[in-house]
């Protein structure tokens, strides 16, 4: 074991999407009956939360500004095609451009904020504006340029109020993709004072606080690579490398994130946590992580058993022991995203202060109870990843770092 870098993957954090499974049901009763399901629950479910907003109500929503017009992202991408409204078959690779785009991730984050008041100019009649668009019939190439206007005056309004909040620099706006050393630096400036960076994150490829911030926080599209690289002006992506092909997907569940793991919520006095009660029905756990279908995991098979009575029994059991859990899993994993990662565990446990007292006692007599001190002690100060969170780790960097 490389006491100097041991595990330095899997940063990412746990919170997801569900997904839909489109395999084929059991052709027969016996063929059904074959499968031996199985099922293991975790003893840190936290560790496991799976959310979205679309699973939970928000219990104190923030109230949308009155002076805010109704002009949403679809119709900015529709009057930048110049159709006023009108979405058409190529609306998807128009939507990924903009959902990936340095301004519509600005143009969605000032959604999520959702309490900053738009800049508009003082000269235009956007009632006017609308009518005469209205009016259009059969566009000629300058009808389309006034549909063009109004998209840039919605546009212009929104980035000058995150402007004017200090989130992000006139020079750092322009029509490129939104790297992740982009995002990271405008969420930094955010949420750096509530969520600080408690340091220790040695990315070969970027010195950048903000982008090590975003790492040590977790937040979705950061992930490293097992040789330490964050590939800085990468698009986010919830695979490690270099990716260029740009998803949606990272900068979806980012919003879901600082939604729901950060104190999201900007109020006059700061930004707050938004209280959330699961829906009805809702697992907030991936219920393919704790199945395993014939000794294999479920999401390795290759036919659905969702009509089983071994399945259904299955499945009732993890929700039984997820969904009352909920309240504490997202506390816990609010926590864990406000503390410090593991990095080098050299340095981050066996050398590091704070533990001297429980690695010396363990090194005296090496019992379990020890190991158990030890562990907790590095949990209760660490956001440790799924793969680092076990006694079994803990035990086996105590008897192989130095």
């Amino acid at each position: 074991m490389n006491g100097k870098k041991i595990l330095i993957g899997a940063m990412a954090c746990s919170l997801c999407f569900a997904g839909i499974l489109t395999t084929r049901l059991p052709q027969t009763i016996a063929e059904a009956a074959a499968y031996q399901i199985t099922y293991k629950l975790p003893p840190n479910p936290e560790k496991y939360l799976f959310l979205n907003k679309q699973m939970v109500s928000i219990l104190n929503p923030q109230p949308f500004p009155l002076e805010l017009r109704p002009y949403s992202s679809d119709d900015y991408i529709a009057d930048m095609d110049g159709r006023s409204g009108s979405l058409d078959k190529m609306y998807y690779s128009y939507n990924l451009k903009f959902e990936t785009s340095k301004k519509g991730f600005l143009w969605n984050l000032y959604d999520f904020i959702g309490i900053l008041p738009p800049v508009y100019p003082t000269d235009v009649n956007l009632d006017e504006l609308d009518k005469r668009i209205n009016s259009y019939e059969r566009l000629t190439s300058e009808d389309v340029q006034v549909i063009n206007s109004r998209a840039q005056i919605h546009m212009d309004a929104r980035l000058k109020s995150l402007i004017q909040a200090g989130y992000v620099m006139p020079n750092e706006i322009d029509d490129e993709i939104a790297t992740k050393e982009f995002v990271a630096t405008v969420l930094y400036r955010m949420f750096g004072a509530t969520r600080p960076y408690h340091g220790g994150i040695d990315l070969k490829d970027s010195e950048s606080v903000a982008v090590r911030w975003a790492v040590e926080v977790g937040l979705p599209g950061f992930v490293v690579d097992k040789e330490g690289y964050i590939y800085p002006q990468s698009p986010l992506s919830m695979d490690p490398g270099p990716e260029q092909n740009v998803q949606e997907y990272a900068y979806d569940r980012l919003f879901h994130f600082i939604t729901l793991v950060l104190p999201g919520k900007k109020t006059d006095g700061g930004w707050e946590y938004y209280q959330v009660k699961l829906l009805d029905g809702m697992l907030p756990a991936q219920l393919d992580e704790f199945i395993q279908v014939n000794g294999k995991p479920y999401k390795d098979h290759q036919d659905s058993i969702e009509e089983t009575k071994q399945y259904q029994n299955v499945r009732r059991k993890i929700f039984q022991y997820f969904v009352p859990q909920f309240p504490k899993m997202l506390e816990l994993a609010r926590k864990d995203a406000m503390k410090p990662r593991v990095w080098d565990w050299s340095r981050d446990l066996i050398h590091h202060p704070k533990f001297a007292k429980q690695v010396a006692a363990y090194r005296k007599n090496k019992s379990s109870k020890n190991v158990d001190a030890v562990y907790q002690a590095v949990r209760q100060h660490y956001n440790l990843n799924i793969r680092q969170d076990s006694s079994a780790i803990i035990k086996s960097v105590l008897d192989n770092v130095k």
